[in-house]
């Protein structure tokens, strides 16, 4: 019966179409007119078409934000390990694409692009915003450019850890463009897992010495080796997890003004873990601490941690929780939010902490989500970033 049924329907639907009066061309015609299809467009009024290089830098008359090959929210693209370079800039974004230090998810050496990719929405003839008036970060007394991304091999992490020490010190002996604001140029690090903050740390040393280390992040990072990784070999002792414990041995931290934000972790061992910690010179703030003493009291803390040491600032995007950084590759539920976490830098910078580098770490695109949330997040963190390196330009130490 049923068979029969759908071709008397189907009979029954074209009969009913015969009846329907036919469009003829006119009508067609019409409907193409009147529709964005229709308009005239005169083509030799167009500009010749043009390809976007990586040293392409938007002007003010520019509106596009995703044409181009990437760059930092199209900043202009520099050869920042090229002597010739020196006195061309005064801030580098510089990426290391290394992943081989992570303990659970990998795909991080992935994060210098994902970066690139969340901050095409940024760019200088759209660096103004509401929450730093009259000031574009871009467009300032520093001169701030795009370094790329320093090569390392992906097969031995040690030999890739001397890579990136050698290229960062390789940038840091340049001499930046503005020296009557500052006599050192400043970088901002894409990682990469977290162990690129050790090779960072050792190329700032013979500029800066002992620096504070201000280390957002829901994990400790000064795991003793034999806690995390085994102690097993000298690849293994070497990780995002061990990185804060190994410069504190080769004297690259202050002695008691390092400090921990937005801690939560799990713990290898009862005592050990923070007992090791106090000993490498920190002290933390734990992300459930914030409800209690908010924004404000977190700061001024910090400041009176710190006091009038430089200041080196490294944040591993899991302090922030996985509703705002989903793509990371040691995930912490119970963390802060991104507006908290550009509050407590905002206002560090208010209080004139004097930065002479920073890294933004562990971001894994693969796990990100398809509106990019994270990528988008890591951006904004080094716009936020950005804001305080030109609010407190930093002379060098006095030998």
């Amino acid at each position: 019966m049923h068979s029969l049924l759908i071709p008397i329907v189907a009979l029954s639907s074209l009969a009913s179409a015969s009846k329907q009066k036919p469009l003829g061309n006119d009508a067609s015609s019409n409907f193409i007119q009147s529709s964005i299809y229709g308009r005239n467009l005169d083509i030799s009024s167009l500009p010749e078409p043009v390809t976007l290089p990586p040293s392409f830098r938007y002007q003010e008359e520019d509106e596009s934000l995703f044409g181009g090959i990437n760059t930092f929210a199209h900043l202009e693209f520099t050869e920042c390990t090229k002597s010739e370079n020196s006195g061309t800039f005064d801030i580098g974004i510089v990426g290391h694409p290394f992943d081989l230090g992570v303990t659970y998810r990998p795909g991080a050496r992935f994060g210098p692009n994902g970066a690139r990719q969340g901050a095409r929405r940024l760019s200088p003839a759209v660096g103004y915003d509401m929450d730093h008036p009259g000031v574009n970060p871009f467009r300032d007394w520093a001169k701030v450019t795009d370094c790329g991304d320093l090569e390392n091999t992906p097969f031995d992490k040690l030999v890739a850890i001397h890579e990136l020490e050698k290229g960062m010190k390789a940038i840091n002996s340049l001499k930046p463009k503005n020296e009557s604001a500052a006599d050192a140029v400043r970088l901002i690090t894409i990682g990469g897992d977290h162990t690129i903050t050790l090779p960072i740390l050792r190329a700032l040393h013979s500029t800066w010495g002992r620096v504070a280390v201000l280390h957002f992040d829901s994990h400790l990072d000064t795991w003793d080796p034999k806690q995390l990784g085994g102690g097993l070999t000298k690849q293994s002792e070497v990780n995002h997890g061990t990185m804060l414990h190994i410069a504190h041995e080769e004297g690259l931290l202050s002695n008691n003004s390092n400090m921990h934000l937005g801690s939560r972790c799990t713990l290898v061992d009862k005592h050990f873990d923070l007992n090791n910690d106090l000993r490498c010179g920190f002290s933390y703030i734990r992300a459930r601490e914030l409800d209690k003493l908010g924004v404000d009291a977190v700061v001024k803390k910090i400041v009176e941690r710190v006091g009038d040491e430089f200041v080196y600032l490294s944040v591993d995007i899991d302090v922030l929780d996985p509703a705002f950084a989903p793509a990371t590759g040691t995930i912490e539920p119970g963390g802060w939010t991104t507006r908290e976490l550009l509050a407590i830098i905002n206002g560090l910078a208010d209080a004139g902490l004097k930065i002479i580098g920073s890294d933004v770490v562990e971001y894994t695109p693969i796990y990100d989500n398809a509106a990019e949330s994270t990528g988008i997040m890591v951006g904004q963190i080094i716009y936020e970033i950005l804001h305080w390196m030109i609010k407190v330009p930093v002379k060098k130490p006095k030998a």
